[in-house]
C-alpha cells in the first residue's frame, strides 16, 4: 500500500506542475487593439493608427494650412512588457516634433484590459491612445 501511494505522489506531481500554468498563458498579449493618434483632441476623427501588435511604431503628422498654428510630426513606438492581473501591460516611448520649436520626447508604461481606451499621451495638438477593437480589415 506504501508503495502505490508513493508512486501515485510521483507521478500526478510532475503533471500538476505542467498543468500549473496552463490558465496563465504564455505570457504574450492577450487583447487586440489599436494605437490612435488623434489630431488635436480625443475622438476627433483625424489621424493614424495601427495595429496593436506586441511591438511596433507609428509615424504621423499633421499640415494644417495655417499659419497661426504648427505643423507637426511624432513618432510613437511601443512594445508589450507583460500581464498585469487583467491587463497586458505595454511601454510607450513617444517623440513629438512641432515644426517650430524644440522635439519633447516621453516613456510611460500603460495597462491596457482589452475593453476601456486608455490615453497615452497629449498635448494641445496629439491625443495616442489604445482602442479596443482591431483596425478595419485586420
Amino acid at each position: 500500500m506504501m508503495k502505490a501511494m508513493l508512486v501515485s505522489c510521483v507521478m500526478v506531481g510532475p503533471v500538476l506542475l505542467l498543468l500549473g500554468g496552463c490558465g496563465e498563458g504564455d505570457g504574450g498579449a492577450r487583447f487586440g487593439g489599436r494605437v490612435v493618434s488623434h489630431v488635436d483632441t480625443y475622438g476627433s476623427g483625424t489621424g493614424g493608427e495601427a495595429a496593436l501588435d506586441e511591438e511596433g511604431t507609428l509615424a504621423c503628422g499633421f499640415a494644417y494650412g495655417d499659419a497661426s498654428k504648427s505643423d507637426w510630426t511624432a513618432e510613437v513606438k511601443w512594445r508589450f512588457v507583460g500581464q498585469d492581473g487583467g491587463s497586458d501591460v505595454y511601454r510607450f516611448d513617444w517623440t513629438f516634433r512641432p515644426k517650430s520649436g524644440a522635439a519633447v520626447a516621453d516613456t510611460k508604461e500603460v495597462a491596457f484590459d482589452g475593453s476601456e481606451a486608455v490615453k497615452v499621451f497629449s498635448n494641445q495638438w496629439q491625443v495616442v491612445s489604445i482602442e479596443p477593437g482591431a483596425m478595419a480589415g485586420h
